[in-house]
């Protein structure tokens, strides 16, 4: 493909040249296409390591599902004892079940986001996993906005347009749009510092979503500033993967412990 754009530019200079055009133009045109390539590489690279994290968090997800059917088969051998403990166990088993059909669901949830959104993946728009739990969707800034802007580039805008209407298919789930930004304080500009950035740029891209096919009321907004970094700030590499947004999708309530299940005991009242 990259030769076939050389033959593209040269073939469309070597006619402007023989008319008189000036070497600065050629010049011009062949650093543009070194650009050009040097972008298709990066994306590629980018493709690449999300398609290897994605692997990796299935493959975590099926181990953590197999220990659970495991651990859920080993006690129901072993629940044979004493009334007590048989009602002990029955207990846990049933926690052990919840908990294993949760990791299933988790784990099914995940893969479908992870073939709706393949496109994006394979063109390093955006990268889905599952952090502390929940099913999150990475968006890098520089994609979304300028360096300490808030207004969403034309670019940003066709990717979170995508992602809309991706997140808008998925029924009886809420979403928080979360801005995060590397731990360089702003030295100038309208904000104060990086929690009124990372904050406004959520709030953005809650509008444009909004705009765009999502129900505000399944939205909401929120910004870290460098509070949740994803690597180390001692790098530049670092600092670009924690300047972010992410768009996490909300757990449902029957998804959470119960009071009891906590440690809370029910009220007589």
């Amino acid at each position: 493909m990259n030769r076939l754009l050389v033959a593209v530019f040269i073939g469309a200079l070597l006619p402007a040249a023989a008319c008189g055009v000036k070497e600065e133009l050629y010049n011009a045109k062949v650093a543009e296409l070194d650009k050009t390539r040097a972008e298709l590489d990066a994306q590629r690279k980018a493709a690449d390591e999300a398609r290897k994290k994605a692997t990796a968090e299935q493959d975590r997800l099926d181990k953590e599902n197999q220990a659970l059917k495991f651990r859920l088969k080993e006690l129901g051998q072993k629940a044979d004892t004493t009334s007590a403990d048989l009602e002990a166990a029955r207990k846990r088993m049933e926690e052990l079940r919840k908990a294993q059909e949760q990791a299933e669901k988790r784990a099914a949830q995940f893969r479908a986001m992870v073939a709706k959104f393949k496109s994006m993946i394979d063109a390093g728009q955006l990268e889905v996993e599952i952090r502390n739990g929940l099913i999150l969707v990475k968006l890098p800034d520089n994609i979304l906005f300028d360096p300490g802007k808030t207004d969403l580039k034309p670019a940003g805008k066709e990717a979170i347009a995508k992602v809309t209407t991706i997140l808008a298919g998925i029924e009886g789930r809420k979403f928080q749009v979360t801005g995060h930004t590397d731990n360089v304080p702003i030295k100038h500009g309208k904000f104060a510092s990086n929690w009124e950035l990372s904050a406004q740029r959520a709030v953005e891209v809650v509008k444009f979503m909004g705009q765009n096919g999502m129900d505000p009321k399944r939205l909401s907004a929120a910004g870290y500033a460098d509070q949740l970094p994803v690597a180390g700030n001692d790098t530049d590499a670092g600092r670009k993967k924690n300047r972010r947004i992410e768009i996490v999708v909300q757990p449902n309530i029957e998804e959470l412990p119960g009071m009891e299940d906590i440690g809370v005991p029910k009220s007589n009242g």
